[in-house]
C-alpha cells in the first residue's frame, strides 16, 4: 500500500503472482505510476480534496449488452463501493490496461471525471439518495451513457482549473473516443489473451450494501462544501 494508502496494488501484484500477467506488464504498471499521480495531483490542487483511494482492476472489463445486440463497451474506470481490508469503501477503480497505454491527457481527465462521479456519490450517499444510484436497468450503451452523463458533479462547481475542466469536455463526448488508445488495447492486451471479464451493465453500476451503507467513510469536506453550494 502506498502513502496513506491511496494506492490498492495488491490485486495486480496477485495477478502477476499467479501468472495471469508477466513480468513485462508489471514493469510497465510501476514504470506508469508516476503518470497517475500526477494527474491526482492536478485534481486534489484543482479541487482542493483528497482523492479517493485508487483501486487497480489486472482485468479489462468489458459490457454486454443484452438488449444491443453485437455492442459493448469498454469500461477504463469507474466509482466503486469496494471492500477492502475488511471494511466498505468508495473508491476509484483503473483498469491495468487503461493506465498501461493511454496518454497522459487522457488518463487525466478520466481521473479528474471519476473525481467528480465520487463526489456526486458521496453526496447522495449522505443524503441517502440510493433510488438515485441506482436508476433504471442498463440494458443499452445509450441508457448506460445517459445515466452515467446524470450521475456525476458539474466539473465547474468543484475544480477550479480550466485547463482541467476543458480537458474533461474534449475528452468525453459523452464517454472516451479515441481510436489510437483502443488499438493498443487490443492489439497489447486482448489479442495477447491477457485478463479479460465481460460484465453486464447492471454490474457496472455502483452496487449500494444497505446494511454497511452507514459504516461507509464519507469525506465531510465534500458533504460541507455541497452544502453551501445549494
Amino acid at each position: 500500500m502506498s502513502r496513506q494508502r491511496r494506492l490498492y496494488l495488491e490485486n495486480v501484484n496477485e495477478a502477476h503472482e499467479k501468472g495471469r500477467i508477466g513480468d513485462e506488464v508489471l514493469k510497465s504498471f510501476y514504470e506508469k505510476l508516476p503518470n497517475l499521480e500526477r494527474a491526482v495531483t492536478a485534481v486534489e490542487d484543482a479541487s482542493g480534496l483528497a482523492y479517493p483511494t485508487i483501486v487497480f482492476d489486472p482485468s479489462l472489463s468489458i459490457i454486454k449488452y443484452p438488449s444491443a445486440t453485437f455492442s459493448s463497451t469498454v469500461i477504463y474506470a469507474s466509482t466503486q463501493i469496494r471492500k477492502l481490508d475488511g471494511s466498505y469503501q468508495l473508491c476509484v477503480n483503473v483498469s491495468l490496461p487503461f493506465l498501461l497505454y493511454a496518454k497522459e491527457s487522457t488518463l487525466k481527465a478520466c481521473i479528474a471525471h471519476e473525481f467528480l462521479h465520487y463526489v456526486f456519490i458521496t453526496i447522495a450517499l449522505s443524503n441517502k439518495a440510493f433510488a438515485v444510484l441506482s436508476g433504471e436497468r442498463l440494458d443499452t450503451p445509450e441508457v448506460h451513457m445517459a445515466f452515467d452523463d446524470a450521475h456525476i458533479a458539474a466539473p465547474e462547481e468543484w475544480l477550479k482549473s480550466k485547463e482541467l475542466v476543458d480537458l474533461i469536455k474534449a475528452t468525453f463526448n459523452p464517454v472516451i473516443a479515441d481510436k489510437e488508445l483502443e488499438a493498443d488495447i487490443k492489439s497489447n492486451w486482448i489479442d495477447r489473451s491477457l485478463p479479460v471479464r465481460q460484465i453486464s451493465g447492471e454490474e457496472s453500476k455502483t452496487s449500494i450494501p444497505i446494511l454497511e451503507v452507514p459504516k461507509i467513510p464519507l469525506d465531510g469536506n465534500i458533504i460541507q462544501r455541497s452544502k453551501v453550494k445549494r
